[in-house]
């Protein structure tokens, strides 16, 4: 049976090492280099009553032939009622008031 030496004590770091340390502060692990178009990944809370309305509209897209899934994905129909949503709210609003007669 080989024995081996117990490792050698280490050195304790003395309190302004310590404090240079916590002090030091960091960053992000990884760092945000992606453009405007990199996917960036959040998690949202609906209600059950919510999710049964979006997989009835679902329900109602055209399905592949001969397939049992449903036309598009939860994930893709938020999306995309999303991007319908910022599309009309980035449009201009026009005073299309009629005018008073």
């Amino acid at each position: 049976m080989a024995v081996s030496l117990a490792p050698p004590p280490r050195k304790q770091p003395s309190e302004a090492q310590i404090e240079a340390v916590i002090n030091k502060g960091g960053k992000p692990t990884v760092e945000d280099t992606g453009g405007e178009d990199t996917p960036k990944h959040i998690n949202t809370r609906l209600t059950k009553g919510i999710i049964r309305r979006i997989d009835a509209l679902r329900a109602e897209r055209p399905r592949k032939p001969g397939s049992p899934k449903l036309g598009i994905s939860t994930h893709d129909w938020i999306v995309e009622a999303v991007l319908e949503k910022l599309e009309r709210d980035s449009v201009p609003k026009t005073a299309s008031k009629p005018a008073p007669k």
